[in-house]
């Protein structure tokens, strides 16, 4: 493995803007930092599986020309919408009035659109107009209602009337917009045509009427490019919340069938449009800076100036696309197998663009009712197959995502490996995500001998397991743990072999697919190994004669981070970040919020740099421990105490034979090496750590993550003071009585668990 690539420590950000709900998190700042160590001025990245802006917009800005590609062309459209926005908002407002002004039915579409939704206020029964209805699905009716009253000034709630039932009832199920919503979806007789009727039938017949009539008058509408697209992103945000998938009554969870909830909302379609709008204004910047989007894919290629282009193009055939050996950079964060998005995009794009080849494209997603990790691996492979062609040789394919789904590990990693890349490195954190690097090193046709691959597997994963705990010495998240043994099994050709297995003959017993077979073997491997689980944090670990010599990761993390902030005056926040990260890669990736207490504990910012804290100068911190000594070897004696040292402590006040308070001096927050490691405390005895500060967060966080450290602490009676502590009860004169009563009176922090945000 390359030394110094892991995981590109930074925090994702949740999606804001349209369908946001159903999008995962966002890795802007993860691929920032991989453009900038693993490509140059001019070079080609690629977004593999577009979706947004947060893999094309860092590429662009430091200088690289970005393509991405995407069968989804509601992914495209998000992207679009944030690198280049509305020049001025005005000019969307504007817009937005003038789609409200075209004509429907003698009047303006604002007007027609807020009567179908008019209603009495159930307080005062003055006319007003329903923000939404809620709906009863067996019976077939709204039975409450929210309404905009004019003359009460506020929404009011309550049952629906007679006549709110009886206008409801008025829009026929099968009428004109229904077919129309249809057809612009699938032709007549074409396979997926039952499946499409059943997504248009989660719209009201209203909600589809008043949708279908501003799709009509949004295509004929007069905008320039970057206002359209906002326009387009309100809409498909109103196709979303205007379906009746919401239930009554609840959050608006992500839908996880295309089944309608007992109870479900109908919302006002205009009054989501008006809300959409406000939401996109306010998302849009005072002075907003659009990046250089190329005329077209040649202009781009041709040209080095930075730039990017939207590219439709299923990513299985993006070697059609681009040139061979033109990319240098592939960041792929994949789909995930989620049914549901995948038939309402198809829906949706098939309302918002009339074109063929757009409908043809995601016609298959309408058609694929269940969306499987083992599916989701051969696709996965196939496009990393056909990415492979335009990777230079010396480019790299990142795959990072956030969730810490299992199976989403286990197909990236088979389905990369299978499709004949090499890992080079790689780290995985609760928070920050897993992030994987590949080299193409070229597919291997070779035979596979299924028992005795199942075999590797299940002794390999057993290895891997015991030895990533082992390296670690400390609890370790279940994600990083199963992110190390299907990288270690990358890593050693097991998975490329494990993909190369093919279903045997309909005469030979049936064998399971690939990532079901290869899950199976690893499972009996990482079940073989004894695991201790701690029930807060799920945190795993495995006592072992090595972790008795191994310092726990987190202090060596820390100690780590002391020396890179010694090693020069200043250093930025991604920077010093990557520079920490690159020394604890692979199994040894450190949980980013413990870096940053770290960093937090030695460094201080100012000036939009970090800098060693003066107090942790080397010489400075030497000489306050050898004062604080002498001052401790005083008290004790001063207290009657026998004063002495040596057994692995720094001052031992004694009485007799017996020791009666054991010192330790520490400039740091290392605790694995004395609660762990450190020699027995004798019976009776009071051993102390005396510590900065300036290290009390970083302290109480460690002892937080690791239970054992916790139970040590408590089972052995472990003061922890502070160095200021320390110099108050030298200069009060206490006697033995209330040294003992004020040693344990300062916390080692104020409000246990509050961490101050790192400056990112």
């Amino acid at each position: 493995m390359e030394r110094g690539i892991g995981l590109a420590p930074a925090f994702p950000r949740r999606p804001e803007g349209p369908l946001a709900r159903y999008r995962p998190p966002e890795l802007e700042d993860a691929a920032a930092a991989f453009v900038s160590h693993l490509t140059s001025s001019g070079d080609l990245v690629l977004d593999l599986f577009c979706r947004g802006a947060s893999f094309l917009r860092p590429a662009v800005r430091q200088g690289r020309r970005a393509v991405g590609v995407g069968v989804n062309p509601i992914g495209l459209l998000l992207a679009g919408m944030e690198l280049q926005p509305p020049a001025h908002p005005h000019a969307l407002s504007a817009a937005f009035t003038r789609l409200g002004d075209q004509p429907k039915g003698g009047r303006p579409l604002r007007r027609h659109l807020v009567d179908l939704y008019r209603a009495r206020c159930p307080t005062c029964g003055a006319a007003g107009t329903a923000k939404w209805f809620a709906w009863d699905r067996e019976a077939s009716y709204p039975y409450a209602k929210a309404v905009r009253c004019p003359r009460c000034d506020e929404v009011q709630e309550g049952p629906t009337e007679e006549e709110d039932i009886a206008a409801a009832r008025r829009f026929d199920p099968k009428g004109l917009p229904y077919h129309y919503a249809l057809g612009r979806v699938v032709p007549l007789e074409h396979p997926a045509r039952e499946r499409a009727a059943e997504l248009v039938d989660l719209y009201t017949p209203r909600n589809l009427t008043a949708l279908m009539d501003v799709t009509l008058r949004l295509e004929g509408l007069e905008a320039e490019r970057p206002v359209r697209t906002a326009l387009q992103g309100i809409l498909v945000e109103t196709f979303d919340r205007g379906s009746s998938l919401d239930p009554y009554g609840e959050a608006r969870p992500r839908p996880r069938t295309l089944r309608l909830p007992a109870r479900f909302l109908e919302r006002n379609v205009w009054f989501l449009l008006e809300e959409g709008l406000e939401q996109a204004l306010a998302r849009l910047p005072d002075r907003p800076t659009p990046l250089p989007r190329a005329p077209d894919l040649p202009h781009l290629l041709s040209n080095p100036q930075p730039a990017y282009v939207l590219h439709p193009s299923p990513a299985q055939r993006v070697d059609r696309v681009l040139p061979p050996e033109s990319v240098a950079l592939i960041l792929a964060d994949p789909p995930r197998p989620d049914g549901v998005f995948w038939a309402l995009c198809a829906l949706w794009a098939g309302w918002l663009w009339d074109d063929a080849a757009v409908a043809r494209a995601m016609r298959p997603f309408l058609r694929r009712r269940r969306f499987d990790w083992e599916w989701h691996r051969r696709a996965l492979q196939a496009a990393l197959t056909a990415a492979s062609t335009v990777l230079r040789p010396d480019g790299h394919l990142v795959t990072l995502f956030v969730e810490p789904d299992r199976s989403l590990v286990t197909s990236v990693c088979m389905a990369a490996a299978g499709a004949g890349y090499s890992l080079i490195g790689w780290g995985a954190d609760p928070q920050a995500g897993c992030h994987l690097t590949w080299r193409w090193a070229g597919r291997q046709s070779k035979s596979v001998d299924v028992e005795s691959l199942a075999r590797d597997l299940t002794e390999a994963a057993e290895r891997l397991a015991r030895s990533c705990l082992e390296e670690r010495a400390e609890p370790t998240a279940p994600v990083l743990l199963h992110a190390a043994v299907y990288a270690g099994l990358a890593e050693e050709s097991h998975l490329a072999r494990a993909a190369a297995v093919v279903r045997r003959e309909p005469a030979e017993p049936p064998s399971p697919p690939p990532l079901a077979f290869t899950v199976q073997a690893v499972e009996a491997g990482t079940a073989r190994v004894s695991l201790q689980e701690d029930e807060t944090t799920g945190r795993l670990w495995l006592p072992s004669a090595r972790e008795e010599t191994v310092e726990p990761l987190a202090d060596r993390v820390e100690a780590r981070t002391l020396d890179i902030l010694l090693s020069r005056p200043e250093w930025t926040t991604p920077d010093l970040l990557w520079e920490i990260y690159a020394s604890f890669t692979g199994p040894l990736t450190p949980d980013l919020s413990l870096v940053i207490a770290c960093v937090e504990s030695y460094g201080r910012f100012e000036d939009g740099v970090w800098r060693l804290r003066e107090e942790d100068k080397p010489d400075r911190r030497a000489e306050e421990l050898r004062t604080l000594r002498e001052e401790l070897k005083t008290l004790g004696q001063r207290l009657g105490f026998r004063v002495g040292e040596g057994k692995g402590r720094d001052i031992r006040w004694r009485e007799g034979r017996r020791d009666v308070y054991l010192f330790i001096l520490s400039s740091t927050a290392a605790l694995g090496r004395y609660l762990l490691h450190g020699p027995q405390i004798p019976e009776g005895a009071h051993p102390c750590l005396v510590f900065p500060g300036g290290r009390a967060e970083l302290l109480a966080r460690k002892l937080r993550r690791d239970p054992r450290l916790a139970r040590a602490a408590a089972e052995k009676g472990w003061h922890f003071i502070k160095f200021r502590h320390l110099r108050r009860l030298i200069a009060e004169g206490l006697d033995r009585r209330l040294f003992e009563t004020m040693l344990g009176l300062d916390p080692i922090v104020e409000r246990e668990g509050v961490q101050i945000p790192l400056v990112l």
